[in-house]
């Protein structure tokens, strides 16, 4: 619907004048609740950010100038490269598509963008997964994006927002306190719901990821198909084996009901229940045996230290750069990235002595290392005894070392960018390498012909 300037609302409340008419349409209604039969409860209307852009209350923290095309990233299941896009006209229909994950969504446009940013300064690595179903021709001047025909752009996502969350279990509860715990629990395992969104409701989170891929017209068809398919007959939401990427995951180009996220959630559960275990077995050993072997048999302590701590990390690193490596070295023959995105990403990703800032274990272990060499001599700082809380200590000293290097990171990178242009300047190109065959096949052209 259009409402021009000084009309009035069924509600009889006057819309505010502005200079020219806005459009609501293609612009999903506000979400009402229906509450249960016999419920006196009177259902609000929940709004989304876009009819808050579009009623010119506020505005969206993109745009659709280009800025400097950041460099690619390894994701969880380190075999994807994913890249945070330059500007939101790039996103073409059939893309696969994250944002940080978000559960405060739309209390507040600032903590909105602040967990945005968070994500691109790679403090946080836990993402939103969505597909985009039309192409982005433009950002309208309300700062909503618009296909070439000027219709909305919509998005299939998993969703929901904490007021939404909370007006749900208000309406199904009665408004009776008693029912609450009930309502509560069965709106909790399925809070989100699969639904066609408008790409304008992110716009209070500008930083936007995708997964890189070479997708054909029939691939991007399909995608969209798949997932217009899936909007009218969605599975239940479940945090654990169906959530918002096992969904995109089976839509989009990779074709398998998978989620890379949970998987690395559970084994770094995993991981760090063995770490506090192993230090507490260390902890218990250089109790008992500290003065009565370690002083005596110096050497076979120090080779028993090494091999319960530092062969395991040797080789998990061992481990994780080859799988790292090869993933580059794919990407970089199916020509998803440049040469100048290869180094970057081996110098980041797998060197811990650069400004390593994935909180692999590959990086925080190498760190570990430099660590645990002197980890025997704190008992000389404490008097003979090992305090537990030394060994904690340590852990946690090895989550902020990686927060602290994926900030530097990033201000480095974004230094370059902005005053050398490039994010890599010893060697290297912008080619991939694809154009890098053309280029030599190109130069060899001439002096066949010349001969």
């Amino acid at each position: 619907m259009t409402l021009p300037c000084g009309a009035k609302t069924e509600s009889n409340t006057m819309v505010e004048p502005v200079p020219v008419e806005f459009d609501f349409t293609g612009v999903p209604p506000p979400r009402v609740f229906e509450p249960p039969p016999g419920s006196k409860v009177v259902p609000r209307r929940i709004l989304s950010p876009i009819h808050h852009y579009l009623s010119r209350s506020r505005k969206p923290f993109w745009s659709e100038d280009l800025i400097f095309t950041q460099p690619p990233r390894i994701y969880v299941d380190q075999k994807s490269v994913f890249r945070e896009i330059a500007s939101v006209t790039q996103l073409r229909r059939g893309d696969h598509c994250m944002i940080t994950l978000n559960v405060l969504r739309c209390l507040s446009p600032w903590i909105d963008y602040l967990v945005s940013l968070m994500g691109s300064l790679e403090l946080s690595h836990l993402y939103h997964h969505f597909v985009i179903l039309e192409d982005v021709d433009h950002v309208d001047q309300f700062g909503v994006p618009r296909t070439k025909q000027g219709a909305i752009v919509h998005i299939m996502e998993y969703s929901n927002t904490v007021e939404g969350f909370i007006e749900e279990v208000r309406v199904k509860s009665f408004g009776e306190w008693l029912a609450l715990p009930k309502v509560f629990l069965d709106c909790i395992l399925q809070k989100a719901r699969c639904g066609r969104v408008p790409l304008a409701d992110y716009g209070d989170m500008p930083h936007i990821f995708r997964m890189e891929e070479r997708l054909t017209e029939q691939q991007r068809e399909r995608i969209v198909h798949d997932a217009e398919q899936f909007i009218a007959n969605p599975q239940a939401y479940n945090i654990l084996w169906s959530n918002c990427e096992h969904t995109t995951n089976l839509v989009s180009g990779k074709q398998q009901f998978t989620s890379p996220e949970v998987h690395f959630f559970l084994w770094s559960i995993c991981r760090y229940f063995l770490t506090f275990f192993g230090l507490a077995t260390l902890h218990a050993v250089t109790m008992q045996c500290y003065s009565r072997y370690c002083l005596q048999y110096p050497f076979w302590a120090l080779a028993a230290y090494y091999t319960c701590t530092a062969l395991p990390v040797l080789a998990q690193i061992v481990v994780q750069f080859g799988r790292l490596a090869h993933t580059v070295a794919a990407s970089w023959r199916k020509s998803l990235i440049s040469r100048n995105d290869v180094y970057h990403l081996l110098l980041k990703e797998g060197c811990p002595a650069q400004f390593s800032t994935e909180p692999w274990p590959s990086a925080s272990s190498c760190r570990g290392l430099r660590s645990r060499r002197w980890a025997p001599d704190i008992l000389h700082f404490a008097d003979g005894r090992y305090p537990i809380r030394i060994s904690v200590a340590i852990v946690f000293a090895y989550l902020a070392s990686d927060a602290i290097f994926a900030l530097l990171a990033q201000v480095v990178t974004r230094i370059l960018l902005q005053t050398q242009g490039h994010y890599w300047l010893i060697g290297g190109s912008d080619h991939t390498w694809e154009e890098e065959e053309r280029i030599r096949a190109e130069a060899k052209t001439p002096k066949s012909k010349a001969e």
